[in-house]
């Protein structure tokens, strides 16, 4: 093995990254695999990725596999436009009723069963759904999870008729923190095998960041017409986010597998295990 082989979100709330990694030139070296967060959650999980971004529920039905990277995540102190649901009733009355879920990820999963139970007292029907807006997810079911570029797009096209509710910002309202929706982990086995692949890819994610969110105003003006926003929206929306894993986010996401645990979405809360990386 000679390159370790590196997941990659196509979405834009890793636009810094993936600047980092084109135009900065910090992808050579590497074996990038793009994809959405479910289709990496289940590559990490099969041994066909060596280091890649997970959602943050994966790591906790997988601790005994996986090794977190040091101060790396997709985290939000609150609203994010990216995690919606869009609705045809308020929240607080989807018991029993009808909700799809995204094919896309698995932590908005959680996060979005953790909010309708705890701060709305609700229970729906949850189905898995890969239709979209226009695809007519919505004439099976009364609300719709949607997650990355599409719910970036319902987001920014609201339609008359429906609710729209910010999961960032409802799980601020709920927990008074911020969520931590996907980390970036290695696999252990790897680590112990190639500690030096292991560096290496942790120094062209961190540095690709570092590199991306310097030249973010290009990066946004290069890839807007790829994106369903404008420069100006994708920078805000990337401002919104914060790539960090320091203390308070560390709490942040154990709080999260607290409550994901209460509802049995995960086995137990599991102990944060990183990788033997320098920072």
């Amino acid at each position: 093995m000679d390159k370790p082989r590196l997941g990659h979100i196509n979405f834009i709330n890793c636009l810094p990254l993936d600047w980092g990694l084109t135009e900065g030139g910090l992808g050579a070296g590497l074996e990038i695999r793009p994809a959405v967060p479910a289709t990496l959650n289940s590559l990490m999980v099969s041994g066909e990725l060596d280091v890649s971004p997970v959602s943050s529920i994966v790591y906790a039905q997988n601790p005994d596999k996986l090794l977190i990277l040091p101060n790396l995540s997709i985290s939000a102190p609150g609203a994010l436009q990216s995690i919606v649901v869009v609705a045809k009733r308020p929240l607080a009355d989807l018991g029993g009723r009808p909700v799809a879920l995204t094919a896309k990820s698995a932590t908005s999963h959680g996060l979005l069963k953790i909010i309708l139970g705890k701060a709305y007292g609700v229970e729906p029907e949850y189905s898995v759904s890969s239709l979209s807006l226009a695809d007519g997810v919505l004439d099976g079911a009364d609300a719709a999870l949607f997650i990355g570029d599409d719910a970036l797009f319902a987001y920014h096209n609201r339609r008359s008729g429906l609710l729209y509710y910010d999961l960032g910002d409802e799980w601020r309202k709920l927990t008074g923190g911020a969520m931590v929706y996907a980390l970036w982990v290695a696999d252990r086995g790897f680590a112990a095998r190639r500690p030096d692949l292991l560096q290496l890819a942790y120094d062209k994610v961190r540095d690709g960041f570092r590199y991306g969110l310097t030249h973010l105003e290009a990066a946004a003006a290069a890839r807007a017409g790829a994106t369903p926003l404008t420069a100006e929206q994708v920078v805000r929306y990337i401002g919104l986010l914060d790539y960090r894993l320091d203390e308070a986010r560390r709490q942040a996401l154990t709080n999260y597998y607290r409550l994901a645990a209460d509802r049995g979405l995960i086995p137990a809360v599991p102990t944060l295990a990183f990788a033997a990386v320098k920072p």
